[in-house]
């Protein structure tokens, strides 16, 4: 898959997360590794990617004394969340379609007539 692609995935990724515990903190690389199933190096291209365009906000650093990459995502961007709520941006950014449907919300509102 293209590191475009993967970079939508992963957007996609933090975004449910973001909206579950609203702090995306607990989005890192050995998590995503889990989660996806990707390589190292499939990860941090799309993170890269989604750092570039500054669409999350991301700490990424080396882990010594193997030199290997590695990052904590705390946030995702209002543009990142943009291009995520807004159908036709997100596939001509990252090339495929979404369909936010998926998260769904239990609240109901009560009324006193």
């Amino acid at each position: 898959m293209p590191i475009r692609e993967d970079a939508g995935e992963l957007l996609l990724f933090v975004y449910k997360k973001y909206v579950e515990k609203y702090i995306a903190e607990l989005t890192n690389l050995e998590n995503f590794k889990k989660e996806s199933g990707w390589d190292e190096v499939r990860i941090m291209n799309a993170v890269e990617y989604l750092k570039d365009k500054e669409l999350i906000n991301v700490n990424l650093y080396y882990i010594y004394p193997n030199d290997g990459r590695s990052f904590i995502i705390y946030k995702i961007y209002p543009s990142g969340i943009d291009i995520i709520e807004d159908k036709q941006k997100f596939k001509n950014t990252f090339g495929f379609e979404i369909n936010l449907g998926l998260f769904k919300f239990g609240w109901t509102r009560s009324r006193k007539d």
